[in-house]
């Protein structure tokens, strides 16, 4: 992620523009040289990396642009402390040893305090040298280093540029429509996945408008929430038939521009898009859920429940009776914010399906009201939804 010093933009009347990177020549050039930086430079230290670096980024006037493909490059880049002792150790033993000799000694003998502790360390005075400060950020020893192409940096660059301007957001509006029932059910799983507080209306006959709060709104003013809500661009950039435009506070005085986004900007996927995308709490109940034997399956894969228009049902779990072929969906809100499943449990009440549990989570639940005359089954959990319990709710559900 780039910082907020690094994003390069221009702004046209009211609206921001980032200074994309044009995927030619120069561009693909000058990352292949920064990549190739930092693969010379595995296996030594930070300040190597460093030094190097500063004399090939300069301070001319793509000074903010070299700097921000080198912090991308940064980003995939692992540090770690190369010695054979714990350097903290190592230094209090050379403290009192240099304590001890000053003690009887006129002149102080650096070589001869260090050689006395390589000696008791069994250690040689270059490695004992070496390990003194090898803690230090200056000093790690670049480990892990995930190489890429010329053509992903440029791209990752691109894409880093509209994360840096959404993260001045307070509100984003999404407009999409034409996708079948797979990938949109890939979409607003990931929107949940993140924990984005959000509302959607539309069908998936005429198409949905997701609207998300920002990271500078008002209810969510957060550094933790702007990085979800920027690690959510990446995975829209893999559908098609949608438009993005962001309200900003931006600049000092955090006056009100716009930010637009379509497929034809030309930002590209930097990976692929793979899995269901559920929170680990989550991700283990299916085993769970199986291990009962019980007369119930239960599979991630339901269909869209179109909630009257002002909103959608994407259930996280839907169970299937063995025998009848009847089914339940159920919705987790153990991750949602406490005013967006106020808004939620209304729109229940009025077009939710009668087969639904609605699983909250104790902390939500706790003295809510609006839990009354919802449809279908309310279950309560502390940390996780539990498997037997649910399957509880599903047998009392067979009675009615």
């Amino acid at each position: 992620m780039l910082t907020s010093d690094l994003v390069q933009v221009r702004v046209y009347r009211d609206e921001v523009r980032p200074r994309y990177l044009p995927d030619d020549e120069g561009s693909l050039g000058l990352a292949a040289q920064l990549i190739e930086v930092f693969s010379a430079h595995v296996g030594q230290p930070r300040h190597e990396l460093d030094r190097e670096l500063a004399d090939l980024l300069g301070t001319g006037t793509a000074f903010v642009l070299h700097r921000g493909l080198a912090k991308l490059l940064l980003d995939r880049c692992g540090f770690e402390t190369d010695s054979p002792v714990d350097p903290e150790s190592l230094r209090r033993d050379v403290f009192a040893a240099a304590a001890e000799h000053r003690r009887g000694e006129d002149r102080f003998d650096r070589a001869a305090v260090l050689g006395q502790v390589a000696a008791a360390r069994d250690l040689d005075p270059d490695a004992l040298e070496r390990g003194l400060y090898a803690d230090l950020k200056d000093e790690q020893v670049l480990q892990d280093w995930k190489p890429c192409t010329p053509e992903w940096l440029v791209r990752r660059y691109n894409v880093a540029l509209a994360q840096g301007v959404l993260l001045r957001a307070h509100e984003l509006t999404i407009r999409i429509g034409g996708l079948n029932v797979r990938k949109y059910r890939s979409l607003f799983r990931k929107i949940k996945f993140f924990q984005l507080l959000h509302r959607i209306e539309g069908t998936r006959a005429d198409g949905y408008v997701i609207r998300l709060d920002g990271p500078m709104s008002i209810f969510q003013a957060s550094g933790k929430y702007g990085l979800q809500m920027a690690s959510f661009l990446p995975t829209l950039l893999h559908f098609e038939g949608w438009e993005l435009a962001a309200e900003l506070r931006w600049g000092a005085r955090r006056r009100h521009h716009r930010f637009v986004l379509t497929p034809a900007t030309g930002l590209q996927p930097l990976s692929r898009l793979t899995g269901q995308w559920q929170p680990e709490e989550l991700a283990w109940f299916p085993e769970q859920f199986a291990k009962l034997e019980s007369d119930w399956t239960v599979s991630t894969d339901g269909e869209l429940v179109d909630l009257g228009g002002k909103g959608v049902l994407v259930p996280d779990f839907v169970f299937e009776h063995k025998e009848t072929g009847r089914r339940v969906f159920m919705e987790v809100f153990g991750f949602w914010n406490k005013g967006a499943v106020t808004s939620r449990l209304r729109l229940l009440k009025r077009h939710g399906p009668a087969n639904l549990i609605l699983a909250l989570s104790k902390q939500l639940a706790a003295g809510h009201e609006g839990l009354e005359d919802l449809p279908g089954e309310v279950y309560v959990f502390r940390a996780s939804p539990i498997a037997r319990r649910v399957l509880k709710v599903l047998k009392a559900s067979e009675c009615r």
